[in-house]
């Protein structure tokens, strides 16, 4: 039984390896093959995906009247969504579920053990990234050249945009500190050196 928690454990480790090369591959290709061929393109301008702090719907609209004219970085823009895009989520959703098995979810909160509930909902935010993610990119694909959305369609996706990235970008961030301190009780408990 142990051998087998073992062996469970050493494939977990080197699918992690793996989808973390993946990930940072991914992650090269989109900075220097769309980010930084869009701000070239742009005159200096930053594509709306590459703002970590977020943007409102404003920038949303000028985002889209700004690539109406200007279709090179309309066209990489929308090359990148049918292109690392189309994996990078899955890829890194997929790392931060393996990580968050490999550290297993434990430890208290408040004093108190963390319920089985609790834990499940842990396990779901990688999968919930993931999905806000594409739904993000779907997002783009909808609105921004070559599409052709109805002024509707404009609206409700720049009034939605701007709260799914940040979704997105809380999610992440909320998944990378429950794993650190899923590792950190991990090392610090007695047991730490078992595999989950």
């Amino acid at each position: 039984m142990a051998d087998s928690a073992q062996e469970n454990a050493r494939s977990l480790q080197g699918l992690a390896a793996i989808l973390a090369a993946l990930s940072l591959a991914l992650f090269a290709w989109i900075q220097a093959g769309f980010v930084r061929a869009f701000s070239d393109a742009a005159a200096g301008q930053q594509m709306l995906d590459a703002r970590i702090g977020g943007y409102e719907r404003e920038d949303v609209v000028a985002m889209l009247r700004y690539l109406k004219d200007h279709p090179d970085p309309a066209s990489i823009l929308h090359s990148m969504y049918l292109g690392p895009e189309l994996i990078f989520p899955l890829v890194l959703g997929g790392l931060l579920f393996c990580l968050m098995r490999l550290v297993g979810p434990g430890g208290f909160f408040f004093g108190r053990p963390i319920p089985p509930g609790a834990t499940t909902v842990i396990f779901c935010l990688p999968i919930f990234y993931t999905i806000v993610d594409y739904a993000e990119n779907i997002a783009g694909l909808m609105l921004y050249p070559p599409a052709t959305p109805s002024d509707a369609t404009v609206s409700l996706l720049a009034s939605l945009l701007p709260i799914i990235v940040r979704l997105k970008f809380l999610t992440l961030v909320v998944t990378v500190i429950l794993l650190a301190r899923f590792a950190i009780f991990r090392y610090l408990s007695p047991d730490g050196s078992k595999p989950s």
